[in-house]
């Protein structure tokens, strides 16, 4: 049975492809033992929170992209920057890094085999929650 809820999310996943004018981004975070909510930013504007265990997908317009995670004063800002092609979806990994002073989301792009493979056990964000983040 639990086979088939996993093909049900790739289903409606794959069912919403970008249009042909944008790219997606599918920015996604696995399970993290008490890991705190950030702020992703997309050229310079707020978009979304995304805590663990989340993946985020939006459509966003080709060229070079800005992609950027924040929390507070004790977070590092991290920066990804993209070149987007039309029509094609790309995926970014985030994880939480904590040192003794600072904390900060480390995002990467991966490959869409791994991100598939990963994004199995991951649910969506249902409704924003950029007003949310304490």
């Amino acid at each position: 049975m639990n086979w088939l809820l996993n093909i049900g999310w790739w289903l409606l996943l794959l069912a919403q492809q970008p249009r042909t004018e944008s790219a997606r981004l599918v920015i996604y975070r696995q399970k993290e033992f008490g890991g705190n909510s950030y702020r992703i930013y997309i050229n310079g504007k707020t978009k979304e929170v995304l805590p663990p265990n989340r993946y985020w997908q939006v459509d966003v317009s080709p060229g070079r992209t800005k992609i950027e995670s924040g929390k507070d004063y004790y977070t590092d800002i991290q920066t990804v920057w993209l070149t987007l092609q039309p029509g094609r979806t790309y995926y970014i990994k985030a994880v939480e890094e904590i040192d003794f002073l600072s904390r900060t989301l480390l995002m990467k792009a991966v490959d869409e085999n791994q991100a598939r493979q990963e994004l199995r056990k991951i649910k969506p964000i249902e409704s924003s929650l950029v007003n949310q983040l304490d």
